[in-house]
C-alpha cells in the first residue's frame, strides 16, 4: 500500500518530504522561495514553513552536513530566513549545499528528525 504524506501530516514526515524536495533542488543547483515550497507541500501559505523547516536545519547542523535549508529563500530578498542568519558567508554556504553528494546518503528518517530537533 502507498502512503502519502498528507496521510501522515506530522512534522518529521514532513521534515523528510521537504528534505526530498531540497535535495533534488541542491543537486540542481536551484533555491526555492517559501512560498514556492509551500505550493509543492500544498499548504495553504508559506508562514508555517518555519516550524518545519527547522528540524531539517537541526539535522544537518548535528550531523555537519550543509545547512540545506539555506536554499529555501524570501521572494523578495533572495535571503534565508532568520534562522540562518549566523552564517557568515551565504554565498560560500550555499555552494556547499549545491557541491554536497545529497543522493550518496541515506535521507534521515522522520524519528532521526526528531532526535535532531529535540537537541
Amino acid at each position: 500500500m502507498v502512503n502519502r504524506f498528507d496521510e501522515q501530516p506530522t512534522l518529521y514526515a514532513r521534515a523528510l518530504q521537504i528534505w526530498q524536495i531540497l535535495i533534488s533542488k541542491a543537486t540542481n543547483r536551484q533555491t526555492l522561495t517559501y512560498g514556492g515550497l509551500a505550493e509543492i507541500l500544498q499548504f495553504g501559505g508559506a508562514n508555517v514553513l518555519g516550524r518545519f523547516l527547522d528540524p531539517v536545519m537541526r539535522y544537518c547542523r548535528n550531523n555537519e552536513l550543509p545547512p540545506l535549508t539555506i536554499i529555501v529563500v524570501n521572494q523578495e530578498t533572495g535571503q534565508p530566513g532568520a534562522g540562518l542568519s549566523a552564517i557568515d558567508d551565504l554565498n560560500r554556504a550555499r555552494e556547499a549545499v549545491f557541491n554536497y553528494d545529497w543522493f550518496g546518503i541515506f535521507p534521515p528518517t522522520p524519528e532521526e528528525f526528531r532526535a535532531a530537533h529535540q537537541n
